[in-house]
């Protein structure tokens, strides 16, 4: 049975959240990292318990944003994104297009080459391709390369061009180094020559590693 909009069920993974939000709240902005946690566990078991005993098409608004919540707070290990199921991915990647906050986002991107419609899997990730947050659009562009590499060139032309990220921009182009070489773009020498010749250490060191080891040089998402 579908609930209302704004009901929650009575469920111990909500509990478990409610739970981990209270601690949230008594932490110092300043210290406060989401991995210290020392519940986590009981949220992993009542979250899968959770996935296994409802549907999605059966889950409130109120149950997705909490749902979303705790993934976004999981980043660090992302363990609750690897129990979903192809119905839960498709069901929560829609949900955080329209809801959900960036850490959500870019982890459900990186779970929809699990989905057996490809065409819903790029529609999908197009959107979080297109997110105005800088690092959910960055992850997702790397992860069209391996799902659909033929869509993939006209966006990273797009990304490293717009310049629209600040200080930020320097990991567009690395991302977009990364991306170019995993669909082997004609287009990746100039662009490594591009980094090399640029100002900002990061992405010019990125260039000249990719350039000497002809593979892909793996710099930090984070």
């Amino acid at each position: 049975m579908k609930h209302e909009i704004d009901e929650i069920r009575q469920h111990r993974l909500f509990a478990e959240i409610k739970r981990f939000e209270k601690w949230m709240h008594r932490q110092p902005a300043s210290v406060m990292r989401e991995f210290n946690y020392t519940h986590w566990n009981q949220i992993y078991q009542e979250f899968e318990v959770f996935m296994q005993t409802t549907e999605p098409d059966e889950w409130s608004a109120a149950e997705k944003e909490r749902l979303l919540f705790i993934i976004a707070k999981d980043y660090e290990t992302q363990n609750l994104t690897y129990c979903l199921s192809e119905k839960v991915i498709v069901a929560l990647a829609k949900e955080s297009i329209l809801t959900g906050e960036s850490d959500a986002k870019w982890q459900m991107a990186l779970q929809l080459h699990k989905i057996t419609d490809k065409t819903l899997a790029f529609n999908l990730l197009e959107q979080f391709v297109n997110d105005q947050d800088e690092y959910v659009s960055r992850r997702s562009l790397m992860e069209l390369a391996k799902l659909q590499p033929d869509k993939t060139e006209a966006y990273a032309v797009h990304f490293w061009n717009r310049n629209i990220y600040g200080e930020m921009d320097e990991y567009q182009k690395m991302a977009v180094l990364q991306t170019l070489k995993t669909i082997h773009s004609p287009l990746l020498e100039d662009y490594i020559a591009q980094a090399k010749a640029d100002n900002r250490k990061y992405l010019s060191d990125y260039a000249r590693k990719m350039e000497e080891t002809g593979g892909v040089h793996r710099f930090n998402e984070n």
